[in-house]
Formats: structure tokens, sequence, C-alpha cells
């Protein structure tokens, strides 16, 4: 299941800064009117709500005992490891879907930053005859066999670097930065007025799996986005700049317009496709690189995913607290 976090910015509640896309921290949950009288059924519906909220969030693993989640019926419990593996994977899909969504409403973001790093790091490489003679001999198997490859090392890059992002991430936490954390989530009102909150968030295996897998997923995401952008610009670019009659002289004939499901499309070669596909994955695997590595690109846009899950962290320590407490 994805790892901590959900929507891409600042610790902060707003639409921009939330861990979810949307409003995930869904502050407000419905309960009886009974509840108010009652402080240990409105800590449970407090837990019940938060426990959705870490759900939303994209990190499950947060939850302990689930107390949100009734058990199957009788008939099913044999089945229950499959059921439970399946509202994982359902809440994954979900979470998935809320991130690419969250991610697509920043990439104007994204473009002001990262494109013209990436634009100065392609445009020598893009005027070349030599790349698109390359680019033009690979089929189209091994055109995709390649864009698989720049994929590999990607995921391995990833993989390889994310544990060390754990470090930075607490052990321990304070009592005023968890009744922050807790702003306009379900446990507000418990965090402000408990006045002895765990500084252990309890992370075991299980929640640096969760944190692992939403750091890779998070990452890839918002990877994925930007080597589509690269690819549109650099197909709209090359159809604008490289004319038909300099593509003649680079392959010595004619280049006639590709074809994408079985429609023509106009002033678009298959030659710049290719190349197009292959700058693309060039291109993102340079910024996957940087983004971790050079200290601006990483606070602009890896840092703001730590801090989700610093968020996450300092929520969980509060849900602890009122579990033990309830």
């Amino acid at each position: 299941m994805p790892t901590a976090h959900d929507d891409a910015a600042s610790p902060a509640p707003d639409g921009s800064g939330s861990l979810v896309p949307g409003d995930p921290t869904d502050p407000t949950d419905p309960t009886e009117p009974a509840a108010a009288d009652d402080p240990d059924r409105a800590t449970r519906a407090a837990l019940a709500a938060t426990e959705r909220w870490f759900v939303r969030a994209g990190v499950p693993h947060f939850i302990e005992g689930r107390l949100g989640v009734r058990r199957p019926p009788r008939v099913l419990q044999p089945f229950a490891a499959v059921l439970d593996l399946l509202r994982l994977g359902t809440m994954l899909a979900f979470w998935t879907l809320r991130r690419v969504v969250a991610e697509a409403r920043e990439m104007g973001h994204l473009a002001v930053r990262a494109l013209p790093l990436l634009a100065l790091f392609g445009m020598v490489i893009f005027f070349t005859a030599d790349f698109w003679q390359v680019a033009a001999a690979l089929d189209s198997g091994w055109l995709w066999a390649t864009a698989a490859f720049f994929v590999v090392l990607i995921q391995a890059f990833l993989i390889a670097r994310l544990p060390e992002e754990f470090g930075t991430l607490p052990r321990a936490c304070t009592a005023d930065r968890i009744r922050a954390s807790c702003a306009a989530t379900p446990l507000a009102d418990f965090a402000l007025r408990g006045t002895d909150l765990d500084a252990d968030p309890g992370l075991g295996p299980a929640q640096r799996r969760n944190m692992f897998v939403y750091l890779l997923l998070s990452q890839t995401i918002q990877v994925s986005l930007l080597s589509w952008m690269v690819f549109f610009f650099y197909l709209v670019f090359g159809a604008m700049a490289i004319r038909p009659e300099v593509l003649r002289e680079w392959f010595k004939r004619p280049v006639p317009d590709a074809h994408i499901l079985g429609l023509r499309v106009p002033g678009v070669s298959s030659e710049l496709l290719h190349v197009a596909v292959l700058l693309a994955g060039l291109s993102a695997l340079y910024f996957a690189i940087t983004a971790l590595t050079d200290a601006v690109y990483r606070r602009e846009f890896f840092d703001r995913t730590l801090a989700e899950l610093d968020r996450a962290i300092h929520l969980r320590a509060a849900y602890l607290t009122a579990r033990r407490r309830s």
C-alpha cells in the first residue's frame, strides 16, 4: 500500500498542502449528538475517522487494530486473508488515482520549475542529426524496450536512494508539533485537550514499509507526469522547429507524416515520435536523480512529500495516545 501521504504540497491542510488531494483530512465526522456528552464515545468516533483519514492519506498501516473496519461475515472468514489483500489493493488503487489527480493539479508548478532544467538538458541533443538517426533506426519493439529500460533505471535509483531519507523523519514527537499536525483532522480537539501525548509514534516494520511504498509511488507518479510533459513539449516544438527540408537533408529521403491509431498526424513524423520518446525517458531519469540530490530541486519536489510523511507520523502519535486512553 502506498506509504504516507497523499496530496503533493506542504504540511498545511489546505488544498495544496494536505496529505490527500481534495480534502483528505475530513475534520468533521458525523456522529450522534450523544457523542458530545460521552467523551469515550466521542474519542472512539474520532479514532474511526482518523483511521479513514490514514487510508485516504495513503498510510493504512498506521492503523492499529483496524477499528474502522468491520469483520467479514462468518461464511467469508476463511477467506479473510484474501479479502484483506483485495481491500488493500483497492485502497492502493484509489489512493494512486487521487495522487495522480493531485499531482496533475500541480502541473503548472512542475512545468515552471522543471521544464527549463530539462529543456537545457535535452535541447542540444534534440538538434543533432546523429541522435535523430539513432532514434529513427529503432523499430517499435526496440523503442518501447528502451523506454522500459529507463523505467527500470528510475525505479532502481529510487529504491536504492529512498531508504536513506528515513533518517530525516522523526523518531520521537513533541507535544507542540503533534498539536500542530492534528489541526483540521479528526483528532484536533483531542490533541488540544491532551497534556500527556505519546512522543513515540510506534513505527514498526509494517509502517516503515508503508512509508517506503508511499515515497516510491509518489516520486514515480511525479516523474511519470513530467516525462509525458517533456514528450509533448518536444513533439510540438519539433513539429514547429524541424522542417521537412531539414529532415530530408538528414535522412536523404522524404519523411512522411506519422499515423497514430490509423490517423495521420500533420507535421509529426515517426522519427519525431521516436526522438520525443527517447528524450522523455532521458529527462525523466535526469529529473528523478536531480530531485533527490540537488538541494534546490529537492526542496521544490521532494521535501514537501517528506513534510507530508512527517505530519502523518505526528498524527499517528496522537492516534496512539487516544487509543491508549479510550
